[in-house]
């Protein structure tokens, strides 16, 4: 018995030690930031191709590369960063999705425009500083919608923890 309560704590689905989470929260957003990179990498490249090279308008520029990084960078989430809860809605979760992404682009191009028009940067800085302030919004804001458990998996998570408890202290 004892055997088996140690070994719990490194199980699959079993949450493990405080130091066991912030490793795997530090990975995951290590990953995280690599999918992000290559968003990142299509969202400032389709910006500087529309703003610089064809001369379209800042905004609308950065409303356009945001918009396509959106499904890309999705994807790349779901497959390489977090982990899906079984059962959910696709087009449910992706709608959520989106609406926290219209949150991601309005404060984009709020600090665009305010790095533009108020701190007198040029419009490629501006974006790059929207972009570093939206990454920590997003990664929450994902992790949040992605990886939450549900109702029913809360309580039996907090079922298994309460069982692990007692067995814990029946062995002492």
């Amino acid at each position: 018995m004892a055997a088996a309560a140690e070994a719990a704590p490194g199980a699959a689905g079993s949450p493990g030690t405080r130091s066991d989470r912030l490793r795997r929260l530090a990975v995951q957003f290590a990953k995280f930031l690599v999918v992000g990179g290559i968003s990142f990498t299509v969202d400032y490249g389709i910006f500087l191709l529309l703003h610089t090279v064809l001369g379209v308008p800042y905004v609308i520029a950065s409303t356009v590369s945001f918009s396509l990084s959106l499904v890309l960078n999705y994807v790349l989430t779901l497959k390489y960063v977090f982990v899906a809860q079984p059962g959910r809605s696709v087009a449910k979760e992706f709608a959520i999705y989106v609406g926290l992404n219209i949150v991601a682009l309005g404060l984009n191009q709020l600090i665009l425009l305010l790095s533009v028009e108020l701190l007198g940067v040029w419009p490629e800085v501006g974006k790059l500083i929207a972009t570093a302030v939206v990454l920590v919004y997003n990664f929450i804001a994902r992790k949040m919608l992605i990886e939450r458990p549900r109702p029913r998996e809360r309580a039996a998570a907090a079922e298994r923890a309460a069982a692990s408890t007692t067995q814990e202290g029946s062995d002492a």
